[in-house]
């Protein structure tokens, strides 16, 4: 008996087709665009967002990992995911019924010869147990657990990937609104220094030393300015209420709280990304990026679901046993004569159909190739994304000197062409040039900088981290991981 067991379980671990083995792409040794040595994220780094050193944005970042439906969703995916495991599971175990039964009998007379035929009136009652096995022998159950949990494993990353995305919208978002504010504050700083300039202009109009044409570029360069005022602002509100949907609150909710910082923010004020940002090496985005393991699991999902049609050409055994009472009347039903009982198995094998079951093999098959060039092609992609952000990155940096200078040189520019208009040395048409020259390029240089902390969002979000960091911070994640 025990011999015959073993060799059931035996029989049961036997799995037909190929087993997976994950893929190991050929990476290159170093990122193109990498000027610094290969270097891994440290600790602190995980946590990217905090680099920027603004506390408001650290407290956005944890309230959209509390508050983010976007995460709930993903976790909820995950929660199904796990209960499809155990539900594909339970067809390898062993199942039993209990069923129960009451039934009586009377022939009918309503028939032709009823009236002829006998009483045969009876009562049927019946208690049993009737379970059943199916013996998994060539894995095919087996596999088809495999796919579901690499299934499962699938949108465990996916909810991953939704958590980066939130972080990088959650930074991106402020960043800009930042930016937004800075101009803001520099486009109120410009009008009213063109409201003085026009006021000088308006004084030597009265005295004869300026013509009326010169009065009016100065107001129209300031009305100019001025219209420009509600497309920033309206801008600001965009980004404020994409920040509250990120939260899960209400758009417009961010206003207020946020509110105060707008009439006491300066260009020095932006967020600002660290000096250097450590990029790792290429093989290190296989562990990080959350979008190349979904791909990988997606890949695991297809083979097992390939070796899976293999195993439906092999036979079916099931065992089935029941053991219960029946009886005519409920007051001898668990009598000894009452018993009954019956022990079997079945076997199936398929014969005829169509070849359906060979072309089922052939479109899995092709589906696993399917999954295989498309984790090839996603890490292309990862690997492009990372040279484009670390490209963008060190040129974005590489033109912030310039604007700097270019604006300390629009602004000394101004200044003396103002004293040269005062003293009447200047028209009118240098002092509008270079006014104009002071608004376009300082306004260059607050958004290079905006442009500078985005392109490190962007380059954080590419090389995938910062989930590791905060995964648990994550309540709906949390919980999903939770889940049975």
């Amino acid at each position: 008996m025990k011999g015959g067991v073993l060799f059931v379980l035996a029989l049961c671990a036997c799995r037909v087709g190929e087993d997976y083995q994950a893929p190991e792409p050929d990476l290159p040794a170093s990122f193109l665009g990498d000027e610094n040595a290969p270097a891994s994220l440290s600790a602190e780094e995980a946590r990217w967002w905090t680099a920027f050193r603004d506390p408001t944005l650290d407290r956005l970042v944890q309230r959209a990992l509390a508050q983010n439906l976007d995460l709930f969703i993903a976790a909820q995916r995950i929660r199904e995911a796990r209960a499809a495991v155990r539900i594909v599971g339970g067809d390898a175990r062993p199942s039993a019924d209990l069923g129960a039964r009451a039934a009586r009998r009377e022939p009918s007379t309503s028939v032709a010869g009823g009236e002829f035929l006998p009483d045969d009136s009876a009562a049927l009652f019946s208690l049993g147990v009737d379970a059943r096995w199916e013996l998994d022998l060539f894995g095919r159950t087996a596999r088809l657990v495999e796919a579901t949990e690499a299934e499962r494993d699938a949108l465990v990353e996916a909810g991953r990937g939704v958590l980066l995305a939130v972080l990088a919208e959650v930074a991106r978002n402020y960043i800009a609104l930042r930016g937004t504010e800075a101009e803001l504050e520099l486009l109120r700083r410009e009008l009213a220094s063109q409201r003085d300039t026009q006021a000088l202009v308006a004084a030597r109009v009265q005295a004869g030393l300026e013509v009326e044409a010169a009065l009016a570029r100065s107001r129209a360069l300031a009305a100019t300015t001025e219209s420009l005022l509600p497309v920033l602002a309206q801008r600001r509100e965009t980004h404020a209420h994409a920040l509250a949907v990120l939260l899960g609150e209400w758009p417009g909710e961010l206003l207020g709280e946020l509110e105060p910082a707008r009439e006491q923010v300066q260009e020095q004020a932006l967020p600002a990304p660290p000096d250097a940002i450590a990029s790792g090496l290429p093989v290190d985005l296989l562990r990080r990026r959350p979008d190349l393991r979904q791909s990988e699991r997606q890949l695991a999902r297809a083979s097992a679901l390939s070796a899976q049609a293999v195993a439906e050409l092999y036979p079916r055994i099931s065992l089935g046993a029941a053991f219960g009472w029946e009886s005519e009347s409920l007051a001898g039903m668990f009598d000894a004569p009452s018993r009954a009982y019956s022990v079997g198995g079945s076997l199936v094998t398929p014969l005829i159909h169509g070849g359906i079951l060979r072309w089922v093999i052939r479109a899995r098959d092709a589906q696993e190739e399917q999954a295989r060039l498309a984790h090839e092609r996603a890490v292309l992609e990862a690997l492009r994304e990372v040279e484009d952000a670390l490209t963008a990155w060190s040129r974005t940096r590489a033109r912030i000197p310039a604007l700097v200078e270019a604006s300390a040189a629009q602004r000394e520019a101004l200044e003396l062409v103002r004293e040269r208009y005062t003293s009447g040395l200047e028209d009118y048409l240098g002092v509008l040039d270079s006014e104009r020259g002071v608004l376009l390029s300082e306004s260059a240089l607050v958004r290079g900088r905006v442009e500078l902390a985005l392109s490190a969002v962007a380059l954080y979000k590419a090389l995938g981290g910062g989930w590791e960091a905060v995964e648990g911070e994550s309540g709906a994640l949390a919980a999903a991981r939770g889940a049975p």
